[in-house]
């Protein structure tokens, strides 16, 4: 009879339809939702994850609100300007209408703004915003923060957002605090291949600039010939032609054959090899992520690779 009562209880409060669109509220917000998720799967680190959290719930409240965001995202010690964490906001001609630490720079045109290497990072704020199904993703430059001496690289996470009238906006926020994640390594090979598809080997040299997007931190690019050749050689970038087939990692693996005998049958692939990480002495795993891609009607490699703390479980 208890148990009877409680069914008889529940089914009669469920005839109320605002307590079933509550009911349903609540299990909707009790499940991750398909972003977060989606980010969990593709990103290794909980502060890339936080952070792209953060811009997206902006570009939500900036949507619904508009200009009357910026009243709530310029309020100090809120959760959306606290210390060295807060947003900017460009319109997709590269001006700036919101900065709430560099406010003499807001309603002025930042295209031409560079960093440190001659990377115009706004305009690559504005190139990812500008992109029709996919319009949001990553800048990452080197500059000093005010009052700094040294230059440090910082990531930017940038995403298109409608105001209420209409008008596309680019909404972003930076940190220098975020870990080098993979998806940042293959993004940048897979955007290179799409060059070199496109230009052929005039794309080299783009490529090794660095003040291009495929630069940044201890990520770097290299181009190697079906036989392992360099084409594009960021140790050496004025050689062509490095013969390095026969490279060995530190316990004897050949990873340049490995990794051609893979690209033989697949357009990509990974692969571990060991290292040491400059200035140590001890080895690390690298990981290295390589595409195929057809310079001027021949078959090149082009790849990186990225130095890894986790288990490569956790990593793939």
């Amino acid at each position: 009879m208890k148990s009877n009562y409680k069914k008889s209880k529940i089914s009669t409060s469920l005839q109320n339809p605002l307590q079933i669109l509550y009911l349903i509220a609540l299990i909707i917000l009790s499940q991750p939702s398909a972003f977060s998720q989606q980010n969990q799967h593709i990103y290794q680190y909980e502060e890339t994850i936080d952070l792209i959290a953060f811009v997206e719930a902006a570009a939500n409240e900036f949507h619904l609100k508009g200009e009357d965001a910026y009243i709530e995202f310029g309020t100090e010690n809120s959760k959306w300007l606290d210390g060295e964490r807060y947003l900017f906001i460009f319109d997709l001609d590269g001006n700036c209408v919101f900065h709430p630490v560099e406010k003499e720079l807001v309603d002025k045109n930042w295209l031409n703004i560079k960093d440190m290497n001659g990377k115009p990072l706004n305009k690559y704020i504005i190139d990812i915003a500008s992109i029709p199904n996919h319009p949001n993703g990553w800048v990452h430059y080197l500059a000093a923060e005010r009052g700094m001496i040294f230059p440090e690289w910082k990531t930017v996470y940038v995403t298109r957002v409608l105001a209420p009238d209409g008008k596309a906006y680019a909404i972003c926020s930076g940190t220098n605090s975020i870990r080098t994640e993979k998806k940042f390594m293959t993004d940048i090979v897979d955007s290179a291949a799409n060059l070199i598809n496109v230009k052929g080997e005039d794309a080299f040299n783009t490529l090794l600039d660095k003040s291009s997007i495929f630069y940044f931190n201890d990520i770097y690019l290299f181009v190697l010939s079906m036989d392992g050749k360099t084409l594009a050689d960021p140790a050496f970038p004025l050689l062509k032609g490095r013969d390095i087939i026969n490279f060995q990692d530190v316990v004897g693996k050949f990873a340049i054959r490995e990794l051609i005998d893979k690209l033989k049958v697949s357009d990509s692939a990974f692969l571990v090899y060991l290292w040491p990480k400059p200035g140590h002495s001890n080895p690390s795993k690298r990981l290295m992520y390589a595409r195929k891609a057809n310079a001027n009607g021949l078959p090149v490699i082009v790849g990186s690779a990225m130095f890894v703390t986790e288990p490569i479980w956790k990593i793939f």
